[in-house]
């Protein structure tokens, strides 16, 4: 059984693909089996994040894929009345052999993929063994940092954050500290180009 491993963000654009592929990189350098799936790609073939985290981590394509595909380049909820999710289930089953699984999603922690499904209900829908928050260092990342851990903490969830340091702003912003301060330690992970660090 391979350890599932759901990669969700504060919002869109704050480095999920990014990290994904220092994950998977970081993964296949200790000799981990590595299968990546993005649950859904909207405005695909032109925005291909597999594409890119194949030829970055040096995986072959038939283990780095997007699930589902969509070519309008809009939210998940904006193309499917009914997002095919057992399509989801049952390509994460025939990869159970892997390792680990990196599960990526689109959007941030509660864009919704149809009308009744939002990105966090993946963590029971697809019973994942690991959450992790990918968190940009930027003006506002403290209240959504915030906003994500209620809500995780109220669904009874475990998780750990990885802090994006890419678009750190200014030393003067205690971004990590009030985030590290306010959720009880959850930043285990630092991250930028080039560098992926464990605390």
């Amino acid at each position: 059984m391979s350890k599932k491993v759901l990669i969700l963000g504060t919002n869109t654009e704050v480095g999920k693909t990014y990290f994904s592929a220092e994950y998977c990189k970081y993964l296949i350098s200790k000799r981990e089996k590595v299968v990546y799936l993005k649950i859904v790609q909207t405005g695909y073939p032109k925005d291909d994040d597999a594409k890119f985290i194949a030829n970055y981590a040096k995986i072959d394509e038939k283990y780095c894929f997007s699930i589902v595909r969509a070519e309008p380049p809009v939210a998940p909820a904006s193309v499917f009345e009914k997002f095919p999710l057992i399509k989801v289930k049952d390509t994460v089953k025939k990869y159970e052999d892997v390792d680990v699984m990196i599960l990526e999603t689109a959007g941030g922690i509660c864009s919704p993929l149809d009308k009744s499904l939002l990105n966090y209900h993946l963590i029971n829908e697809l019973n994942v063994d690991e959450v992790i928050l990918v968190v940009p260092d930027k003006l506002g990342c403290i209240s959504d940092a915030l906003v994500a851990d209620y809500l995780l903490k109220n669904e009874g969830v475990e998780y750990k954050i990885a802090f994006n340091e890419y678009f750190k702003q200014s030393e003067l912003q205690k971004n990590f500290e009030m985030i590290n301060h306010f959720t009880g330690g959850k930043i285990k992970i630092i991250f930028d180009q080039d560098k992926l660090l464990f605390e």
